[in-house]
């Protein structure tokens, strides 16, 4: 895996010393990861597999905790007791930030002064352990966290647009152990190895992956270029068989499309915000164009964010003039965030598709869209993640990234929390997964039709007569 020099910040301008973030960094998380159907299966998170370097990604702890020494204990008056000698009472209600980190400091020195097998202790468990409690508590669920060095260099690649893996998503499998296959990507070795969205990976080189969680299992699967890996595999109505994959680099699309059968209609995708993410929307809208659309469907569901500059950029895509969020900093000061100027998709009919996955930089899209009156939103109310991350590098290499904004929509509604509600509300069943361009493309109309995607079918109606 290699590192992006200084990638711009998700979610977020440039800020010194920050490094803003999306939803895709969230993962991942955050948001939850998106959901995907297998063909037997129900709506749950997928997080990719670069080998799986996450997109909405697997989110762990690390970090740096400077630590001083602490006394005995003895109680303090008003409150509850602090470290002896500290001349510091810590109310019951609600310390002040010294007062709390003098809680932890002596909560660490005890622990280490007094644990019977101190000999035995790791302390940088127990300090990544602390931090992520910290994070928890700030309640910015899906933003504000905590990675390891190694997760933090995994997350800048997911955003850069190239993985080193197999080139797969996976979900966890609704209980039954092990994770199944969600998506192959094209030119990747999974596809080249065989491998099929609903496939069940119930082992990792011969280990059964039974009382593994999902992360665990995703940390078995990844691994450097040019190594290898063993999958045993369950496919309906085959016997199990095992394969083994060599992981490599891949390019992974951004962005993809294809004409709607029988229909003048565009349907494009756009996975994640990750780098290039505006410049990928504006050659499909070309291509597609060209192809002879009059309209566009512009799938958004299961997006988890990105860079908040290829949100600025996807949205200038569609939506001619005027503001694209407004950034509220923690002194209440409001910033509105202009449109770009020249988009080429301004005027054609399109509807946006969004669902509870859909989050971060492609809310900021999703509601700049919406509040210009330039598109009808379908689907589900968005995940409501609103928060700017600034990314901060502890001494170990592992980075805090910490909500230091949050945005409105373009009209000044708030994202944080709420979600954005679609203007047609259609839910899909558990067991029908969102179709992609590459799932419509070869597909008659009658097939589509018959598909099951409610969502994209009702795009379709809103859109009779314009393609």
């Amino acid at each position: 895996m290699t590192e992006p020099s200084a990638p711009p910040p998700p979610d977020q301008p440039g800020a010194a010393s920050s490094e803003p973030s999306p939803s895709p960094w969230a993962a991942p998380a955050p948001p939850p990861p998106p959901r995907v159907a297998p063909a037997a299966g129900s709506g749950v998170p997928k997080i990719l597999v670069a080998v799986l370097a996450p997109v909405l990604a697997v989110v762990m702890f690390a970090g740096g905790l400077a630590l001083g020494q602490s006394g005995a204990v003895g109680p303090t008056a008003g409150g509850q007791p602090g470290p002896a000698g500290s001349g510091v009472a810590v109310p019951s209600d609600s310390p002040t930030p010294d007062q709390a980190l003098s809680l932890i400091e002596q909560a660490w020195h005890d622990i280490q002064d007094n644990y019977v097998d101190a000999k035995d202790l790791n302390n940088q468990q127990l300090a990544y352990s602390a931090i992520q409690g910290i994070v928890t508590a700030v309640g910015d669920s899906g933003h504000t966290s905590f990675m390891t060095a190694a997760e933090a260099k995994a997350m800048d690649q997911s955003l850069s647009g190239t993985f080193v893996g197999i080139g797969v998503e996976v979900a966890p499998d609704d209980g039954k152990g092990g994770v199944v296959v969600a998506q192959v990507f094209p030119n990747t070795p999974a596809q080249e190895a065989g491998l099929l969205r609903g496939d069940r990976i119930v082992g990792v080189n011969g280990k059964p992956t039974t009382g593994q969680t999902q992360d665990q299992i995703v940390q078995s699967i990844r691994g450097p270029a040019g190594s290898q890996v063993t999958l045993t595999v369950q496919r309906t109505g085959v016997t199990d068989f095992q394969v083994t994959i060599t992981r490599r680099q891949y390019d992974l699309p951004l962005s993809s499309w294809t004409m709607i059968p029988g229909r003048k209609v565009a349907f494009i995708r756009l996975d994640s915000f990750a780098t290039g993410a505006g410049k990928a929307v504006n050659s499909a809208v070309q291509a597609a164009e060209k192809a002879g659309a009059t309209a566009i469907i512009f799938d958004l569901r299961d997006n988890g964010g990105g860079y908040v500059n290829e949100a600025v950029d996807v949205a200038s895509t569609f939506v001619p003039d005027g503001t694209v969020y407004q950034s509220v900093d923690r002194s209440g000061k409001v910033t509105d965030i202009p449109i770009k100027p020249g988009g080429i998709a301004t005027t054609i009919p399109m509807v946006v598709l969004a669902n509870g996955n859909t989050a971060s930089a492609a809310e900021i899209v999703t509601g700049c869209i919406q509040d210009a009156g330039r598109a009808k939103v379908v689907g589900e109310k968005t995940f409501g993640t609103g928060t700017v991350l600034g990314r901060f590098t502890l001494a170990d290499g592992s980075v805090l990234r910490i909500g230091t904004e949050k945005w409105l929509t373009r009209d000044g509604r708030p994202i944080w929390h709420e979600g954005l509600d679609p203007d047609y509300t259609v839910a899909l069943p558990s067991t029908v997964a969102p179709l992609t361009p590459n799932d419509v493309q070869g597909m008659t109309a009658a097939q589509l039709a018959a598909s099951g995607d409610a969502q994209l079918l009702k795009a379709l109606a809103l859109l009779q007569g314009q393609g």
